[in-house]
């Protein structure tokens, strides 16, 4: 008897593991998610119809990747309230019978029986669907307030924290709000970072407020230069998985192009870009999976530092990134997978573009665009070899007054505007690019009412001064433009470097988001008369 009751014990917490949710989706190739509260997920690629997949928690929420890769919506359990409240908790072991994939969500198309369902677990709606879904990916107005946790549902709009592009129902994007902790992913953090850069030479600028552009130049800088920041999380092995698991030509299930098998994109390591490798493959999929191998672009971080990155250059157009873009890194730790996703809140299609300047000493200009590259030739002016010229003022210091569009991201449901001009960034001054550090704060001065001073409130941590932008996300336009001064001795001078007679020096103008690791840059040259 004693035996009986030793054994019992022994095998209690393998008994006691969440059980399998199991169902059929009424089109194939979507991805089924399940998310605890602690933001851990499990997730299974549904091929054909049917699935299986073993819950993380013994209640989750259950969610919908669509085949081109994008976040689909929840899986509605139950509806209340005359079609006002959802219920999205299921419990582990649940069997939902058939899902209908429907715009945004998911339905049952039977009822689930009571002890599989978790009531406590809502969401507002509308007709039975979540206020927030795969239409919007949880861009919308919600008072409401539920859970802080990854994987809970602040704004209770169906969509939780961390797919949630905004999960405080403001509708201002999570990354252009103030920082929150672990908000970069140079920092050790066990949440799945993702980011967009966009760094620009003059003569590569896009923007669409400039007229001379078109819209291929734009997507042509977009494809051509664009990075995605990836940090790596702690673990034995983690692979990336962007839709689709197999070959997008044997398969036929899509899967998002720039990361799947057969794609656009290319691991950035420390050689020059035309031997960057493509990934998955043939860089980083020995088992040939089609999951991508995550490789470190820098892996000789000290220890204690923080995450390592993964950098690719996308090679995507604005119609093939941005988003709503579901990525899915699965950790493997002592033998046991956890899934960590996240949802791409927008993608820096254009950089900021300087309209004008002038140094107060006769020297002004307004930027043509496009500029002229280097070549045979210098570039057209402003650019690295051929510098705008400036002069010192009566104090022997060189001031410019810049004035500069702000950087565009695609509309978000319900925006219809073609370009978006984004509001709520920090604008910092990088002087001589991979040469000096950040322009200091005494360096800047302004009084366009669209601008203030960053503060500690602004930034994560407080690590680089400069303008926070207080106007909102608006349509693209031309005449929508904000104006300020900068020192560009003190900038030098902070890091012990002079701007003397003769010499040219490059400055890169930066836009970035409070949290996250995005940002999108132009760089333009000054040259001391």
């Amino acid at each position: 008897m004693a035996a009986s009751v030793a054994l019992l014990v022994a095998i209690a917490p393998a008994s006691a593991a969440p059980k399998h949710i199991t169902g059929k989706l009424s089109e194939p190739g979507y991805t089924v998610i399940a998310l605890a509260g602690n933001g851990k997920a499990r997730s299974v690629h549904v091929k054909r119809d049917r699935f299986r997949l073993r819950a993380p928690a013994e209640s989750v929420t259950l969610h919908l990747r669509a085949r081109n890769g994008r976040y689909a919506g929840p899986i509605v359990a139950r509806r209340e309230r005359r079609g006002r409240r959802a219920v999205v908790g299921v419990r582990a072991g649940a069997r939902l019978g058939t899902v209908r994939i429907r715009r945004g969500h998911g339905a049952l198309s039977r009822r689930l029986r009571t002890k599989w369902v978790d009531r406590r677990r809502i969401a507002r709606a509308r007709t039975g669907v979540p206020i927030g879904n795969g239409q919007n990916f949880g861009r919308v107005r919600s008072r409401a307030r539920g859970g802080r946790g990854p994987g809970e549902d602040r704004d209770l709009d169906g969509v939780p924290n961390l797919l949630d592009i905004d999960d405080d129902g403001d509708r201002v994007l999570d990354k252009l709000e103030r920082p929150r902790a672990a908000a970069r992913a140079s920092e050790v953090t066990s949440e799945f970072l993702f980011g967009s850069l966009l760094p620009l030479e003059l003569h590569q600028t896009a923007n669409a407020n400039a007229t001379g552009l078109t819209e291929g130049q734009m997507e042509a800088a977009l494809s051509g230069f664009g990075e995605l920041h990836l940090n790596i999380l702690p673990g034995d092995s983690a692979v990336l998985d962007c839709g689709s698991p197999q070959s997008r030509t044997d398969s036929g299930l899509g899967g998002l192009l720039y990361c799947s098998r057969g794609g656009t994109a290319k691991l950035m390591k420390d050689v020059p870009d035309d031997q960057f490798r493509g990934f998955p493959d043939p860089c980083c999929d020995p088992d040939g999976d089609g999951l991508g191998t995550m490789t470190p672009s820098s892996p000789d971080r000290a220890p204690g530092a923080g995450n390592l990155v993964m950098f690719l250059r996308h090679g995507a157009t604005s119609a093939q990134i941005g988003t709503g873009d579901l990525l899915i890194q699965r950790v493997s730790r002592g033998g046991v997978v956890t899934d960590f996703p996240a949802t791409v809140q927008f993608v820096f299609g254009t950089a900021p573009a300087l309209v004008s300047y002038s140094d107060g000493q006769g020297n002004a200009a307004t930027v043509n665009y496009p500029v002229t590259g280097p070549g045979p030739g210098p570039g057209g002016p402003g650019t690295r070899d051929n510098g705008f010229p400036v002069k010192a003022g009566p104090s022997g210091e060189v001031v410019v007054e810049l004035t500069f569009w702000r950087p565009q991201r695609r509309p978000i449901p319900p925006e219809t505007a073609p370009w978006i001009d984004m509001g709520h960034l920090n604008y910092s001054v990088q002087g001589a690019v991979a040469e000096v550090g950040g322009c200091p704060q005494s360096a800047f001065s302004e009084s366009d009412p669209s601008l203030r001073e960053l503060t500690r409130e602004d930034v994560h941590p407080n690590d680089y001064a400069g303008l926070k932008d207080l106007a909102g996300d608006q349509p693209a336009n031309p005449a929508s433009t904000f104006t300020y001064r900068l020192n560009l001795t003190r900038c030098l001078a902070a890091h012990g470097r002079s701007f003397n007679p003769g010499e040219t020096w490059t400055f890169s103008f930066a836009a970035l988001p409070a949290n996250g690791p995005d940002g999108t840059e132009q760089h333009v040259g000054f040259k001391r008369e």
